[in-house]
């Protein structure tokens, strides 16, 4: 149960900027064992910034409502995925894998990075604000926490493409473990419940949006990997980022679909 307990704490030291228990420490291969509880901090975070988006609807606009929350996010996450989906942006805009990846390691951004992230803060902001203040908080906690857990997947089914003295963690085991498997899924599918619950509770019809939303992410995953995989060979830390945040707001914008149901 330590050993356990230690794994997910080592997730949201990793994940995010909020405090852990001081005995938790880091060991080296502690990230490894880490992965499968990355949807459930998903998921935390998710509900915090949920949390913040339900609260500030009743004070606000619907727009600074959305920005409120998406802002809680970035400060929980201290900007880890945004930054880079900012990188990968600016990289992949080489054709040569060794010029992106000496792009992405590059601590400056980019036109095309700027871009990137002005799209998709758009993209999200405007999907919360079409959707009523309990769907969207369950929203985010399916956002945040599903799009982590399709990390788990592409980081055992890709290599590390850097050379691993260079990596600012240790690069993860591709071995397959299926307890971990089982944690992974269990998780996503933990953080996808409370969206599917409130939208049946509004109207059954609403359960497309929800289906949606999960295709979207899957369909984005699925990409993403696909130019990971042609282009660089494997994942960095930028191109993972990279993929939370599409997948995250392809979920968003899947949600938000026939809210006039």
């Amino acid at each position: 149960m330590k050993r356990e307990a230690q794994a997910f704490f080592s997730a949201i030291q990793f994940l995010t900027r909020l405090p852990t228990p001081a005995w938790t420490g880091w060991e080296v291969g502690r990230l490894d064992r880490a992965t499968p509880y990355f949807a459930l901090v998903g998921g935390i975070v998710g509900a915090l910034c949920g949390a913040v988006f339900y609260i500030a609807s009743a004070l606000f606009t619907p727009a600074i409502a959305a920005i409120l929350a998406l802002g809680t996010g970035i400060v929980l996450t201290g900007a880890l995925h945004e930054d880079g989906l900012a990188d990968c942006a600016d990289g992949l805009g080489a054709r040569d894998p060794v010029r992106a990846l000496a792009i992405m390691k590059d601590s400056h951004i980019g036109a095309f990075g700027v871009v990137a992230l002005i799209v998709i803060l758009a993209l999200k902001a405007a999907a919360l604000t079409a959707m009523p203040p309990l769907l969207g908080a369950a929203a985010l906690i399916g956002a945040h926490g599903l799009s982590r857990a399709w990390l788990y997947p592409t980081l055992k089914a890709l290599p590390y493409v850097r050379d691993p003295a260079e990596a600012k963690v240790t690069p993860i085991s591709r071995d397959i473990v299926t307890g971990e498997w089982v944690r992974t899924i269990a998780f996503a599918i933990l953080s996808v419940t409370p969206m599917i619950a409130v939208a049946f509770a509004i109207n059954p019809l609403r359960l497309i949006g929800c289906a949606l939303a999960i295709a979207c992410t899957a369909i984005t995953v699925v990409v993403v990997f696909n130019v990971m995989k042609k282009r660089l060979g494997g994942w960095t830390g930028d191109t993972i980022g990279a993929q939370q945040q599409l997948a995250e707001t392809a979920f968003l914008v899947g949600a938000s679909a026939w809210m006039s149901i």
